[in-house]
């Protein structure tokens, strides 16, 4: 056993291996349904075990699929156990730092990284790594919308492909990335689309990346870098990320809310708007009183997809384009951690698609 302590934690490094040629894969444990099993019956999808529900180790998931030993060396990072909805930004931080010293390094002769995560905000967390990683080993994340030991619960399949996607060549370069249900996901892209079925991962309009066949992945594609995706570099954060909160526009939405979240030690706000990202008439009378006080305010568009695209003529409001809400939190988050002005916050979330759309053959928005 060697000692290898995540940022945060004392928990050390313990390798699991049949093999020591194999290739090596860090497995970051957060918890999630894939590591709780019910404790009300093998039919349980509703509670996932409620107050009853016995968790499960990473070594008891290895001891149920056995097979990952015969493709990897594996290196356990447990984290204090949590349901999702109960994890933080610093988090991701936490995990991102410890992976970009101990895998990402040029010395390191780990092929990539695993993280088990609840469902509910793994698309968060992924997408804070996918934008904090400067590696071309790949990180994936995984979890289960069934118990652990349910009829056809996914988690034993989803992890076995996870660890064969992490150390899979072919998975380099392409960022971090969401393993589930046989379907290899862009995590800047990823949303999670259905509250119960294990189809979830989604990305409707960009698609996936692959598919996973007796276990190993094969790709649609080359390597591609998303359009307009930024890198952070954390060694230039100091502390924890700043606060921003998500709002939710609704018929007589009251824009005070607004106010009222800066009052609370919001830095940033992001608006769930109608349609494409509009907001009512106090909303944005608001978000112009509050951007002349320095928030940074993006606007998201309320349908499942779809774009915020932004206007021909830039206001106070930024627009986040094909970026979800919960996403562009995270981004506005290391916006203003890094420290990042209103013009450069408005470059990072606007700028590829102004420069792809208001051309010379879209004259027709300037003005005289």
């Amino acid at each position: 056993m060697s000692h290898l302590a995540l940022t945060g934690t004392d928990t050390p490094l313990v390798w699991v291996s049949r093999d020591v040629s194999l290739p090596k894969v860090i497995m970051y444990s957060t918890g999630g349904t894939i590591l709780f099993t019910s404790a009300y019956s093998r039919l349980d999808n509703l509670a996932y075990g409620g107050d009853k529900s016995k968790p499960v180790t990473i070594q008891d998931v290895i001891d149920a699929v056995p097979e990952v030993l015969d493709i990897a060396q594996i290196g356990i990072v447990s984290l204090p156990p949590r349901i999702s909805n109960n994890l933080t930004s610093q988090d991701f931080v936490n995990i991102s730092r410890h992976f970009a010293e101990h895998v990402g390094s040029e010395n390191s002769d780990i092929a990539g990284a695993v993280i088990s995560h609840g469902t509910n905000t793994l698309t968060e967390t992924i997408f804070g790594l996918d934008l904090t990683l400067n590696s071309f080993k790949p990180i994936v994340a995984v979890g289960s919308m069934r118990p652990d030991g349910a009829l056809s619960s996914d988690g034993h399949l989803n992890f076995y492909q996870a660890i064969s996607t992490a150390i899979s060549p072919s998975s380099r370069s392409r960022g971090a990335l969401v393993v589930g249900n046989d379907h290899i996901t862009s995590a800047y892209f990823a949303k999670k689309a259905h509250a119960n079925n294990p189809d979830t991962f989604m990305a409707l309009e960009q698609g996936h990346l692959g598919s996973l066949f007796a276990g190993q992945p094969y790709y649609f594609y080359e390597p591609a870098r998303p359009t307009g995706k930024a890198y952070f570099d954390l060694n230039k954060v100091e502390g924890e990320l700043p606060k921003v909160d998500i709002l939710y526009s609704h018929l007589e939405f009251d824009a005070d809310l607004m106010h009222a979240a800066v009052k609370g030690g919001s830095r940033g706000l992001v608006i769930v708007g109608f349609g494409a990202g509009k907001l009512t008439t106090a909303g944005r009378t608001a978000v112009a009183d509050l951007a002349s006080q320095g928030v940074s305010i993006v606007s998201a568009s309320r349908p499942f997809t779809g774009s915020s695209c932004p206007q021909p003529h830039p206001d106070a409001e930024i627009k986040t384009n094909f970026m979800s809400a919960e996403h562009a939190r995270i981004q506005l988050q290391l916006c203003l951690a890094t420290g990042l002005n209103t013009d450069e916050i408005r470059e990072v979330f606007e700028g590829p698609f102004r420069r792809a759309v208001y051309t010379e053959a879209t004259s027709f928005y300037r003005t005289s």
